[in-house]
């Protein structure tokens, strides 16, 4: 598929199809649209649409299942015991080649270009084309798909590095072959962008005109709340400044001072969490990436770094109150009611199942079986998977940004930070993201009203403790916070980090790989990571820009590899 910024005839059909206004440029009327066929600009429909594409908001299946497949590997949050891929040699396997690497190397690069971004111009071409007395109205439209907007683009830079950004979908400006910004100029427009549109919004009321009561319908993100918008916008203003505390921390204190200093609103409660459920039933298992977890099952056992090292889990007779609870609902028991976890591939792994199955007292015939895979996985595990109750709950929102994360980036913020933080104490933020994280897994498994025979079905074979009864938290977070206090700074960010590969997870895999480019530099990489695979730092490139836009891809092209970090990782290799 040839991208929508290089592609000039997709670009000129595009905008002739939208840009259908009165007030506009005069070069824009001759040769994009006829102005005799012009129409009353449509805001609610644009901005609507703008939410909606699969992969923003809501995950599908293709992405996901390529993700899966392959990407998860690389993290540690997949993987299955293959005999074979545990004796091949050390840095050997890689997720960019073959079937699904291309297709991870190129979804996200040409989603964001053709499918995410191409009516965010249309919009802020469309409110500069207003009477002045029209745009106060229409303004809110544009602010808040601003903020979509930066959502998009940091999470496009940080898989990619440099980008398009400036001049991306830039037709109606005759620009057909988009230049490439730095990662560094993106983050640093972005997170001003998003504190002028938090500035706005907080001027902001919404009154009775036509304008803004269609964007109370049509805000199907945040249900036309402005200020769960602005929560939105701080947010990821704050996510931004921990990712460049590395490289520039004279930015990341200045917007961490703004934030709390100010006490502007940000995502922390649960009726702040920011997501979008899919609500197309009938394709639910077709389209979209419940279809991906179905098919993939093997690659979504539970990971023994997660059952042990996080939720700490080292059989029944653990007490209970050292043992996280999200465990029995990110995580559903094996045949026999036991919690076993799937190490990556490398030489440790069969050793490990025996190990684990020894201290569960299993036969050696079971534990024979286990390290052959000499069974149905599916239909009679020996190991955990992940929690069909809770990943199979339909109305399930996926989350764009949680309560959770924001109290881990306040935690680290007063920790690297406390002359801009200081009013922040790290290990209240520590405790209320782990009792967030708890209640909305607990939340999700237990509001599912589907089954194996409801329309559509959750797959078959559900183990009994799938739907886990909730128990009283208050012993294992004090002692969490007890822990924690205790730890020293280094020891204390890292813990930040595995509270956030706990939470976010499979659902989030973009942030924990960023979260682990970043801290890689003083701590290693702390994700779970199999010897068997190569490391990657970055996405490459889609191959089409490399012939359809080559005078502006020169600029990048020394750095379209797996191993060029990127630049908020504050290392060149």
């Amino acid at each position: 598929m040839k991208n929508i910024i290089n592609t000039r005839k997709a670009l000129v059909a595009f905008v002739s199809m939208f840009l259908v206004f009165s007030s506009c440029q005069d070069t824009l009327e001759d040769e994009f649209y006829n102005p005799e066929k012009q129409t009353e600009p449509s805001f609610e429909m644009l901005f609507t649409g703008a939410l909606q594409p699969t992969e923003l908001f809501r995950l599908e299946y293709g992405p996901g299942y390529h993700q899966s497949r392959a990407f998860n590997r690389v993290l540690g949050l997949g993987t299955f015991p293959y005999a074979y891929y545990n004796t091949v040699p050390d840095n050997s396997v890689t997720a960019w080649t073959g079937w699904s690497g291309a297709t991870l190397r190129n979804t996200q690069f040409n989603k964001t270009y053709v499918d995410f971004n191409k009516n965010i111009p249309v919009l802020n071409l469309m409110l500069n084309g207003l009477s002045e007395e029209e745009k106060p109205d229409y303004e809110i439209y544009v602010h808040c798909i601003n903020v979509v907007k930066a959502y998009m683009f940091q999470r496009l830079t940080d898989i990619y590095d440099d980008v398009p950004y400036t001049e991306a979908n830039g037709a109606y400006e005759k620009k057909f072959w988009a230049k490439y910004d730095t990662q560094e100029s993106i983050y640093m427009s972005l997170l001003d962008e998003l504190k002028t549109i938090d500035a706005a919004l907080a001027a902001t009321d919404l009154n009775t005109s036509l304008a803004h009561e269609k964007f109370r319908v049509h805000d199907i993100l945040n249900n036309g709340d402005v200020l769960k918008w602005r929560k939105f916008a701080n947010s990821m203003r704050l996510r931004m400044a921990i990712r460049i505390s590395g490289v520039a921390p004279e930015k990341s204190q200045e917007v961490i001072a703004d934030i709390v200093g100010n006490d502007l609103p940000l995502v922390t409660e649960a009726a702040d969490f920011i997501g979008m459920a899919e609500k197309d039933y009938a394709h639910v298992m077709e389209w979209y990436w419940p279809r991906a977890m179905k098919e993939m099952w093997y690659n979504f056992h539970a990971p023994r770094f997660m059952v042990k090292d996080i939720f700490g889990y080292d059989g029944p007779d653990t007490p209970e109150d050292q043992i996280d609870p999200r465990l029995y609902t990110v995580f559903q028991p094996n045949q026999w009611g036991d919690y076993v976890g799937v190490d990556v591939w490398g030489d440790d792994q069969f050793p490990e199942i025996e190990s684990d199955m020894q201290a569960l007292g299993y036969d050696e015939d079971r534990i024979n079986n286990a390290k052959d895979w000499a069974y149905d996985d599916h239909l009679e595990p020996y190991f955990s998977f992940y929690n069909k109750v809770t990943y199979y709950n339909f109305d399930m929102k996926y989350p764009a940004f949680t309560p959770t994360e924001t109290h881990l980036l306040l935690a680290e913020a007063a920790i690297r930070f406390p002359g801009s933080a200081g009013s922040i104490d790290p290990v209240e933020e520590y405790k209320k993201a782990i009792a967030e994280s708890i209640d909305w897994y607990y939340q999700t498994n237990k509001s599912n009203t589907f089954d194996v025979t409801s329309s559509p079905a959750i797959p078959a074979n559900i183990m009994d403790g799938s739907y886990a009864a909730q128990p009283a938290p208050d012993a294992f977070l004090e002692g969490k916070g007890d822990s924690f206090s205790q730890m020293s700074d280094d020891d204390k960010i890292k813990e930040i980090f595995y509270q956030k590969f706990a939470h976010l997870n499979i659902l989030n895999y973009w942030e924990i790989w960023s979260e682990t480019r970043r801290l890689q530099k003083d701590y290693g990489i702390l994700a779970p990571v199999s010897d068997k695979w190569v490391w990657m730092e970055r996405f490459y490139y889609p191959s089409s820009e490399e012939t359809t836009n080559p005078d502006n891809f020169a600029a990048v092209a020394g750095k379209n590899n797996h191993d060029t970090p990127v630049w908020w990782t504050g290392r060149t290799k």
